[in-house]
């Protein structure tokens, strides 16, 4: 494994200034945003135990990309990689173990949530919080198994890509593209299909309920937001994670490979998916935007403003 650049870019060192910076802002959002969705995730009463150490294990997972991004802020830098070898195996590793936690903790998320709506009654027996903390770890492990598989199974080298800023394989077979494309986007999105299918038909069925009952106000009020914060946070993993899958299979496919610029942006969007979370929490649920507010209030008292009193639900 060689870990100097690949054909370098040729860039000035005004577009380079400007590439540090670009990475660095991502950086900086994923780890300050993760930061503050742990915080505010530990503090909320009105999540439900499994759901609180789901979502600080997607948290972390993001936490942690947002870390292996410092790395590549550096590199970008130095318009090098700093780390030599073992510091490319480790990072890139380290890495393949974040991006596979993320997708494990989403669709672990999505169906903590099926269960909740479908099995109301059965839903704290089994997704108790020693029952979930036991899935994140288990979870950990099959990352960890799946990350040294892709390593060590395919047999393949790597080097540090000096047109993404990254460490990633050389001379990748069509085989491991496949897989990757298969394992993060395809089977997870026709099991999300499957999961929100479900939810709809149900969120219907209370609808009407509701409807002949007369009690038009309380229509998707509580679990409806839920599951509509769940599902943006899963359209938004498969819209940042797709462009880059795809275009790698498909450069294998034809031999050809694709513009060194379309080819950062599609790599960053992927890794920028780390930051987005926090977003659409505080978006989406009125208790978790409130509760970061008063953080941030007595981390920053500078910046204090006038904040509503924290309201339980969404």
């Amino acid at each position: 494994m060689n870990s100097t650049s690949t054909d370098s870019v040729g860039l000035s060192p005004v577009l380079i200034a400007l590439r540090t910076c670009f990475i660095a802002i991502i950086a900086l959002l994923i780890i300050s945003g993760n930061i503050l969705s742990i915080a505010v995730t530990r503090r909320v009463t009105s999540l439900a135990d499994s759901t609180k150490v789901l979502m600080t294990s997607l948290a972390v997972s993001d936490l942690l990309v947002g870390f292996c991004a410092v790395v590549s802020v550096v590199a970008s830098a130095l318009d090098s990689w700093p780390l030599g070898d073992v510091g490319c195996e480790v990072v890139s590793i380290l890495s393949s173990i974040c991006f596979l936690m993320s997708l494990l903790s989403i669709v672990g998320l999505n169906i903590e949530r099926f269960l909740a709506v479908t099995r109301p009654y059965k839903f704290p027996v089994w997704c108790s919080r020693f029952r979930i903390q036991t899935a994140v770890i288990f979870q950990a492990i099959l990352s960890l198994c799946l990350s040294f598989v892709a390593k060590f199974g395919f047999n393949v080298p790597l080097q540090f890509d000096n047109t993404l800023q990254i460490c990633e394989y050389v001379n990748t077979p069509l085989l491991m593209h496949m897989s990757n494309l298969l394992i993060i986007v395809i089977i997870p999105t026709l099991l999300m299909s499957y999961i929100y299918y479900h939810l709809i038909k149900i969120s219907r069925q209370h609808e009407q309920r509701l409807n002949q009952n007369g009690n038009n106000e309380a229509i998707n009020n509580h679990d409806n937001k839920a599951l509509k914060t769940f599902l943006v946070v899963t359209l938004t993993f498969a819209g940042c994670y797709t462009p880059n899958l795809t275009l790698e299979t498909l450069m294998s496919l034809s031999g050809v490979s694709a513009p060194g610029w379309l080819q950062f942006l599609f790599l960053w969007l992927m890794v920028s998916n780390s930051m987005f979370n926090v977003i659409i929490y505080c978006l989406f649920n009125k208790v978790f935007r409130q509760t970061a507010k008063k953080i941030l209030s007595e981390r920053f008292p500078c910046c204090n403003r006038s904040i509503a009193p924290v309201e339980i639900g969404f």
